[in-house]
């Protein structure tokens, strides 16, 4: 049975030199597969602070998740190929989604075909070809280019990055399962409580119908986002994560019906969703999420130790039947990243470990 692989994702609350410190105190404790990267625009450059840690740890990097809507196409493959040249023998996976809980000031149309456009567009200038811009109609009228002019990478990676695209809705996801080489899921969209009621048979079914009619030959990994806030102050862990979780629900692809799905009375799923619209903070809304809300959505493991062990065993249980090939524990880690840090590594993930039979397939 191959062992399970697990990533860690960082939210850039930090300068490059302390999120660099960060992933290097958990590589050191932990073998992680890869260390993500979210793309915030209204925090440090997120190609810059992967380079810190490409240059300061040995980990295989990505963003988790970038998007087309902030970032000009060409610079964007030209800052993944740079990092592929440092990273040398090492992976650099793009990461990549139609939004970002940070892009609100950008307005944002056609995503599903922004995203398509911007994939193939990646793949054209990785394998050192010209793009002539007219192809991608949508991304020239976005950045003002000229669609006769042809885009190229004078120094493009020796080893293409690997594409993978985050989705919850089926589209999404069906392109996800057409053109990326993975998919990224994440329990901000598909809380326990979804799952447990069959949610991901539904969404998984466009992923798994596109992969049957692709090549064979390309590989496909399919990678599971799991949210987390520990601390051994289990209080203050949930209390922390009522920020994250209020904007979450208000950003999410959950919508109103699901929220009432979850349990949340729908006076509640209201006024997260009209909060969000009136440009109200994350202060503002988060009396809005209740201890009960966490527990019993599973929308973000939150508590001590013990209690983000016992959430997270649910999730992978329940995630057995998809075949998910990666577990990210995943932003905001903990009040205390040290902390947080060490407790995931030296007593979380061990635990989940010593479990994983329970969670894959051939277990």
């Amino acid at each position: 049975m191959p062992e399970m692989r697990f990533g860690i994702q960082f939210f850039p609350w930090h300068t490059a030199p302390e999120t660099a410190n960060y992933a290097r105190r958990a590589i050191t404790q932990f073998p992680f597969h890869r260390v993500w990267l979210a793309d915030h625009l209204t925090y440090e450059n997120v190609f810059v602070t992967l380079a810190s840690l490409i240059i300061q740890t040995s980990a295989h990097v990505g963003t988790s998740v970038t998007h087309p809507f902030c970032r000009n196409p060409v610079d964007l493959a030209s800052s993944f190929a740079a990092l592929t040249h440092l990273a040398g023998e090492r992976e650099v996976t793009v990461g990549i989604g139609s939004s970002a809980v940070t892009s609100d000031m950008i307005r944002k149309e056609r995503r599903i075909t922004m995203v398509r456009e911007t994939v193939l567009f990646l793949r054209e200038l990785f394998a050192g070809r010209k793009a002539t811009l007219d192809a991608f109609p949508n991304l020239a009228d976005f950045y003002h280019l000229d669609p006769a002019a042809q885009a190229v990478l004078h120094l493009p990676p020796s080893r293409p990055p690997q594409i993978f695209i985050a989705g919850a809705g089926p589209r999404m996801l069906s392109l996800a399962g057409e053109l990326g080489d993975g998919l990224i899921l994440s329990n901000f969209s598909f809380p326990a409580a979804l799952i447990r009621q069959g949610a991901l048979d539904e969404v998984m079914a466009p992923v798994h119908e596109t992969l049957r009619s692709r090549d064979s030959g390309r590989p496909f990994t399919k990678v599971l986002h799991l949210h987390i806030c520990v601390s051994r102050n289990g209080g203050h862990a949930k209390q922390f994560a009522k920020r994250i979780v209020a904007v979450a629900l208000a950003q999410s692809n959950l919508g109103r019906d699901k929220l009432v799905q979850l349990g949340i009375p729908i006076e509640q799923a209201t006024a997260v969703e009209d909060a969000f619209r009136q440009g109200r903070g994350a202060d503002a809304m988060e009396p809005l999420v209740t201890d009960r809300l966490i527990e019993e959505s599973g929308i973000i493991a939150a508590g001590t130790p013990e209690e983000c062990i016992s959430q997270l065993d649910e999730l992978l249980r329940l995630a057995k039947p998809y075949c998910f090939d990666m577990v990210d524990l995943a932003t905001p880690l903990g009040p205390s990243q040290e902390e947080a840090i060490d407790i995931i590594c030296q007593e979380i993930l061990p635990e989940l470990q010593r479990r994983s039979r329970f969670y894959q397939e051939n277990g």
